[in-house]
């Protein structure tokens, strides 16, 4: 797998013109919401088809477009064949490699595309302010999902799953342990098994300390074009001496401690969930995505082409799981590789 250098470069690696920038878009849309086995036996037969030696004529890609239509008419419809068959050699190469986002059942192509990765620690990215449970629904579901593995006993004080319950974390950590892993990565990432597990949502409980910054976040969402200058200060001062000086330079370490980033795709989310993607890219680290909305599909609606959120990111997504069961065959994938 190649490294995708920015957005422009995945769309228009092989020369790939403004008009054909749509139809990849459409590719793409059309893909996700397709079967998982008929997407990678596409795969598959796209990377026959790139190894093929002999001359990728019209003729011989029509007949091969032709065959595959027949075993996948059922999810692809015709604007898909029809791009396809204009296509050459490099492009099914490259087209191979990014239906490997799909492939939950193997981390091989993220490790090829990691050199020197370990799957040591995972950070919840996703949404916050802008969620109604402050985003600790799914990540109390994926958080369950890996304590459901085995692993030794750790000793340590029970933790709050909601709906599942108290456990004992084998990976999750949280409390003051949070606090002891930004102080001492090492030596606390021991206390746990493989992955850790860091969420935010768990650190940023360190807001209820602060009653001012409450207050200030309360007062922060009733404001309006109406709203009297003076009325910003001190709310504006106390919100951001709360941010600057604890909740994002926290957030960006736990950021930084883990291994890749497990990101929760929906509507909520905003400029700190941008900003962690952003972070993982420059470091060079994985992102997997499960898209926790079963209602929302990229490319939804005419308004929102991609549900709301940036389609600029997807370049950068390791792999996606588009629902719920999907997240467990990635998560079984993930402790499989860490076993």
């Amino acid at each position: 797998m190649k490294i995708i250098q920015n957005f422009g470069h995945f769309l228009n690696e092989k020369n790939i013109g403004m008009d054909d920038t749509t139809d990849i878009i459409t590719v793409l849309n059309i893909l996700k919401n397709a079967e998982t086995d008929d997407i990678l036996e596409l795969r598959d037969s796209l990377k026959k088809l790139s190894s093929k030696s002999e001359s990728l004529n019209e003729n011989f890609i029509s007949d091969m477009i032709d065959n595959l239509r027949n075993k996948l008419k059922r999810a692809f419809d015709d604007r898909l064949w029809k791009y396809l068959i204009g296509r050459k050699r490099d492009f099914y190469l490259n087209l191979s490699d990014k239906l490997n986002l799909f492939d939950l059942t193997s981390l091989d192509d993220v490790f090829e595309f990691h050199p020197g990765l370990k799957l040591n620690g995972l950070y919840l990215a996703g949404g916050m302010d802008k969620s109604k449970d402050v985003g600790a629904g799914w990540r109390i579901i994926t958080e369950n999902e890996f304590e459901k593995y085995p692993g030794k006993k750790t000793g340590l004080p029970k933790i709050d799953l909601k709906e599942f319950g108290e456990v004992e974390p084998k990976r999750v950590v949280d409390g003051i342990y949070l606090d002891m892993l930004l102080d001492d990565p090492n030596k606390t990432k021991k206390l746990y098994n493989k992955p850790i597990i860091l969420n935010p949502v768990r650190k940023e409980v360190d807001r209820n300390k602060n009653p001012k910054f409450g207050q200030a976040a309360a007062k922060y969402k009733t404001f309006d074009y109406e709203t009297e200058p003076e009325d910003f200060d001190p709310t504006f001062t106390d919100l951001r001496t709360t941010m600057s000086k604890t909740i994002e330079p926290d957030d960006e370490n736990l950021v930084r401690i883990a291994d890749a980033l497990f990101l929760g795709l929906n509507r909520a989310g905003a400029a700190g969930t941008y900003g962690e993607l952003q972070i993982q890219s420059f470091m060079n680290k994985p992102i997997f995505v499960w898209m926790t909305d079963p209602n929302w599909i990229l490319g939804q609606t005419k308004e929102e082409p991609y549900g709301g959120f940036s389609f600029w990111s997807i370049p950068h997504f390791s792999k996606l799981a588009r629902n719920e069961e999907e997240m467990k065959i990635l998560v079984a994938t993930i402790m499989s590789y860490v076993k």
